[in-house]
């Protein structure tokens, strides 16, 4: 375990409460443009209550990251690196590309592997700094010339993105039955069975969920339904892990 100096700390917190603060304006100025509008307060509560809820599961993952990277990189940069933007599997990449197992972490590895990670993740806002106002501007000059193109183009790249993903998935899962393998990229095993079972799971649950809506009118279970199937079909992973293990 590499040390956490209390100066990372100290800019950990400094990070998380601007996460915060900003968090608050925006909340505030919402509300303010809610009540702007008339909209019903029930609506409003609605709202809040779900994005809580949808806020819940995705941070399950990235305290899983924390504790996977707080191996090498110590608890305070782990704690830095997620709690703004970053994906798990990326970090994970850039960590494997300077250390290697069981190795010991030394300053200049450590500094190594965080500007990797911050540098390549400041692409995005870059972009959206930049570019985006300009790109939103010629999205809506396209859509109002043609709306159904706009249609069509929508479909077709969520479908097209949609069974990339599927296809991935189902094939890593069949190839990889009774042999696990290992990325070069992230040191993660897959198995097959593993696979084929979180997405088996993941169906059955949401299809559950989808039949007590429709059938026994239980309206308020809309909200829940996908975080309910995430968790659920992660404890089933974990249940299969554990037995191949």
């Amino acid at each position: 375990m590499v040390e956490s100096f209390t100066i990372i700390y100290v800019l950990g917190g400094v990070i998380a409460l601007l996460v915060l603060v900003m968090s608050l304006f925006f909340i505030k100025k919402s509300m303010k443009r809610a009540k702007e509008i008339g909209m019903d307060r029930a609506i409003i509560k609605e709202t809040i209550r779900n994005s809580a809820i949808f806020s819940i599961v995705p941070s399950i993952p990235i305290v899983v990251g924390v504790g996977i990277l707080m191996q090498y990189l110590g608890l305070a940069i782990a704690w830095i690196r997620l709690e703004v933007i970053g994906a798990l599997q990326y970090e994970i990449i850039a960590m494997n590309q300077i250390f290697s197992p069981g190795e010991t972490a030394t300053a200049s590895a450590i500094a190594t592997a965080l500007v990797i990670m911050t540098v390549s993740i400041l692409s995005g806002p870059l972009f959206n700094a930049l570019f985006y106002r300009r790109y939103q501007e010629r999205l809506a000059t396209l859509q109002a010339k043609n709306a159904h193109l706009m249609e069509i183009m929508t479909g077709a790249l969520l479908g097209g993105l949609f069974s990339g993903i599927l296809s991935s998935l189902l094939a890593t899962g069949l190839f990889t039955i009774g042999e696990p393998t290992v990325a070069k990229d992230t040191g993660v095993a897959t198995y097959g069975e593993v696979t084929l079972t979180t997405f088996l799971s993941s169906c059955l649950i949401m299809a559950l969920c989808g039949f007590l809506i429709k059938k026994l009118n239980w309206k308020w279970l809309e909200s829940y339904a996908l975080p309910l199937t995430i968790i659920g079909a992660l404890c089933i992973s974990y249940v299969a892990v554990s037995s191949i293990k």
